[in-house]
This record gives structure tokens, C-alpha cells and sequence, in this order.
């Protein structure tokens, strides 16, 4: 049996593979330098309070007053936690680390000890 679908060459060009993920455009916190939040600016639109808290925290961690290795953001699903979070890593720089972790993951750790 012969297949007459066209084949397609493989690429080997790929020099760079970057993850696409739900927030993949998120490129800073989009605060002003009054750290007011703008309606729409890299990659963030609405919860402008929480925004503006996040950029306190986020100029505390740049003019060294905290350490900030670690900030925990609670809330209902879907308020825009994780969105916040990244826009923070973006703000600090390529050099930050980003990781991403859900309550039941940490219940989870927990709870197998």
C-alpha cells in the first residue's frame, strides 16, 4: 500500500525553541513610575490594585529593603495570581528565576513525608 500524501522535509534550523504558555506575553507589571497601574501595558490588564501592591513589593526587592527570594500570592482561582508573579519575575530581569506551583502540589509534598 502506497500513501500518496505529500511528504514534508523535517527543519534542523531551529536555533532557539522558546515555551509558549497561557501567560507567554506577559512582560512586566505595567505600572508607571508612580507605580500606577496603566488599563493595558505589557501584557496585564485589570486588577490594578493588587498590581500596585506587587509593585511596592517589587521596588522594596530592586532597592534592596527586602530580600525577596520568595513571595507567596493567595487568592480565589482565576483572579490573576500567576499573571502577577510573572509580571514581577519580568520586571526583576532575565535572571530571576520563575517558579510556578499551585497549592495541592505543595499539599501534596506534605502530605508524602
Amino acid at each position: 500500500w502506497r500513501s500518496s500524501a505529500p511528504r514534508v522535509p523535517e527543519t534542523q534550523d531551529i536555533t532557539r525553541i522558546e515555551r509558549i504558555g497561557a501567560h507567554s506575553h506577559i512582560r512586566g507589571l505595567g505600572l508607571d513610575d508612580a507605580l500606577e497601574a496603566r488599563m493595558v501595558s505589557q501584557g496585564m490588564v485589570g486588577q490594578t490594585n493588587a498590581r500596585r501592591a506587587a509593585g511596592v513589593i517589587l521596588k522594596l526587592i530592586q532597592e534592596g529593603k527586602i530580600a525577596g527570594r520568595a513571595v507567596l500570592i493567595a487568592g480565589q482561582p482565576g483572579t490573576g495570581k500567576t499573571a502577577i508573579a510573572m509580571g514581577m519575575a519580568q520586571a526583576l530581569g532575565a535572571d530571576t528565576p520563575f517558579t510556578m506551583l499551585s497549592g495541592s502540589e505543595i499539599y501534596s509534598l506534605e502530605m508524602s513525608r
